[in-house]
């Protein structure tokens, strides 16, 4: 339905969210890659939302004893050898994540 506000957030939200999450991809697909009924009707299955923010809290097993922390900070490393499994390795032993 033309004119729709919500259809026409979507219309401009959807794609740009689907070129973030596609572009890693070898062979990445594009909304615009689908015929328009099929975009319309996918869109009528969506709920839009926008958020002004977001507060979070680590858990990071800070209430564990300190082999418990070493075990799982140990274990991610042993798993994962990347940045991102060594900093949460380091935020579990109770470091401060490198700047």
């Amino acid at each position: 339905m033309e004119g729709d506000p919500d259809r026409d957030w979507l219309k401009h939200h959807v794609p740009q969210l689907t070129a973030r999450n596609e572009a890693p991809r070898a062979a990445s697909w594009a909304v615009d890659d689908a015929p328009e009924t099929h975009i319309d009707a996918q869109l009528k299955g969506i709920v839009g939302i926008e958020m002004g923010g977001i507060a979070g809290k680590w858990k990071v097993n800070q209430n564990r004893p300190e082999n418990d922390r070493t075990g799982v900070a140990d274990g991610l490393e042993a798993e994962r050898d990347t940045a991102e499994a060594r900093a949460m390795a380091e935020l579990v032993r109770g470091g401060v994540v490198g700047t």
